[in-house]
């Protein structure tokens, strides 16, 4: 056996922690996304309301209207009230409205007008007392989903040395590391006629200081295991929320140390032919 020396990253220190970040929210744009499709199917020289938004709500999106079929002249578009836009049977268009009221179409002609409506809508809520399930996504900064490990956990550059006296009575020095916790998360709720709104990413944040092993030439590394976040109201008519994270983290002190091992040189083997078909079986012939 001969001697070797390598160098590899050694843990100095590791501790699993516990971290809650709680925050308590008022919401004051809360939004609904919703994609909605109406048919159109109306007769022809009447104006109609196609859709139209709750009174409670401000609303805006984008409209589009499609004109399959119809009395054979021109359909108008009116939104808000106002005239937007004309059509003709097989034509298509597209408006974003940032105050969106009610959708109207009239189709000039006699017969039948045949199209849909479909709404890319955003509505700013002023109460949300008709929530039934509410829960809250763990995201980035934009709002994207992400997973625990994805988070943000950054240490500080500042390290202090304390003296500790362990359960043991064994004194050691411990170095006193500076942990900075950020959480977004964007709160759900589905309401009683099945449209859901959300929020905005909502910050959330904190600093903890983590007593490690961890020399000046270590590197201090921080992971979020699981995460889990509950929210609820504290009033529907501001309204105002408590989210509660939850989080699982691993802290190590990480470092390249050299170690001696006894070993020999590896060397790759002689491949082993197989056969693998199977051998050949004799039939005895006929006795005649």
């Amino acid at each position: 056996m001969e001697k070797h020396c390598i160098h590899v990253e050694k843990v100095f220190d590791w501790v699993a922690r516990s971290v809650k970040l709680t925050k308590k929210e008022t919401l004051t744009e809360p939004i609904v996304k919703n994609d909605i499709c109406v048919d159109i199917c109306i007769p022809c020289g009447k104006k109609t309301i196609v859709w139209s938004a709750e009174e409670s709500v401000q609303a805006f999106g984008t409209v589009t209207v499609v004109y399959e079929q119809g009395c054979g002249q021109k359909m108008d578009v009116f939104i808000n009230g106002e005239f937007a836009f004309s059509l003709q049977e097989g034509e298509s268009r597209s408006v974003t409205i940032s105050h969106l009221h009610d959708v109207q179409v009239e189709c000039e002609g006699n017969g039948m007008c045949v199209g849909r409506v479909c709404i890319q809508l955003h509505q700013q809520l002023h109460r949300m007392n008709d929530c039934e399930h509410i829960r809250c996504i763990l995201t980035d900064a934009c709002g994207q989903p992400i997973e625990p490990e994805q988070m943000t956990c950054r240490i500080l550059d500042e390290r202090q040395t304390v003296h500790v006296t362990l359960p043991n009575g064994k004194h050691v020095n411990l170095q006193r590391v500076y942990v900075l916790i950020e959480a977004f998360v964007v709160v759900q709720c589905i309401r009683k006629d099945g449209t859901v709104w959300e929020t905005r990413p909502i910050s959330l944040a904190t600093m903890e200081d983590v007593l490690l092993c961890a020399p000046a030439e270590t590197t201090i590394v921080c992971e979020t295991v699981t995460a889990d976040c509950k929210v609820a109201f504290l009033s529907t008519t501001c309204p105002q929320i408590f989210i509660s994270v939850q989080l699982c983290q691993h802290v190590q002190a990480l470092g390249r140390v050299k170690v001696e091992l006894e070993g020999t040189i590896c060397l790759p083997r002689v491949e082993q032919q197989v056969n693998i078909c199977p051998q050949h079986v004799h039939i005895p012939s006929c006795p005649i």
